[in-house]
């Protein structure tokens, strides 16, 4: 890998995520329910199963950028 693929210790995606003002699922805390669907959760997982992440990113990525 060269300098390009990671600036600032984090991987490319995640970095222009970041700059883009949306926030890496990574960076959610625990919270003891599901992040998408509000399910009861232990305090180490965000979201109950791939779908709930997945449709999480989804809406995320539509909410930060509005116009794509």
């Amino acid at each position: 890998m060269n300098d390009a693929d990671h600036i600032d210790g984090q991987s490319e995606p995640r970095r222009q995520t970041e700059l883009a003002g949306g926030i890496s699922v990574a960076a959610l805390k625990p919270k003891g329910a599901c992040w998408y669907c509000n399910q009861p959760l232990d305090n180490i997982k965000r979201f109950c199963n791939k779908s709930c992440a997945d449709d999480y990113r989804v809406e995320e990525e539509a909410f930060n950028n509005p116009s794509a």
